[in-house]
């Protein structure tokens, strides 16, 4: 059976911090006895140790924590503020959008009530099997208006809300 084991970087610092099981530690020391590349990084991985364990350990000052929180929540008032007074242009474009869909709406409602049951017109659906050359009288059919005023009212309000969704994922994560 083959030795398939590879030594690291990774298993080199953990041999030397001394986090390894007793087989990992007798195969890196296998390899360790095999290479001399390997001993020299774990040399130096040894003097680093030693130099981080040097350095002095500074205490932050009592109330650090504190402070830092305290200043971290100031910020994220600050932030939740700014926010707010964007929500103009969002509120705007909402109405704009809403009074899109409800004015064709209101405006047949009101023609209706105005006209007496008597008066009323007939209503006839319009011809769908047009030749080619009229192209004028198919692109000015109501049905064809009317579909192209939904779709853009839809698409419309999707891009509010991939939009509005967006601006939502920014300040979670803010």
């Amino acid at each position: 059976m083959e030795n398939t084991f590879v030594l690291t970087d990774d298993l080199l610092w953990d041999y030397a911090d001394g986090f390894l099981t007793g087989a990992e530690k007798q195969q890196v020391e296998e390899c360790l006895s095999r290479s001399p590349e390997w001993r020299v990084k774990l040399q130096l991985i040894r003097d680093e140790k030693r130099e981080l364990a040097a350095l002095p350990m500074d205490s932050p000052s009592p109330g650090f924590a504190d402070r830092v929180l305290a200043a971290w929540a100031v910020e994220r008032v600050k932030s939740t503020a700014e926010a707010k007074g964007n929500d103009w242009v969002i509120r705007l474009i909402a109405v704009v959008f809403v009074l899109f869909v409800l004015t064709p709406a209101v405006v047949m409602v009101v023609a209706a009530l105005q006209i007496p049951a008597a008066e009323a017109p007939a209503f006839e659906l319009p011809q769908m099997s047009l030749p080619l050359e009229q192209w004028d009288s198919w692109l000015t059919s109501p049905v064809l208006l009317i579909g192209l005023m939904l779709a853009f009212v839809f698409f419309g309000l999707r891009f509010l809300d991939k939009f509005l969704f967006q601006r939502l994922l920014v300040y979670k994560v803010a």
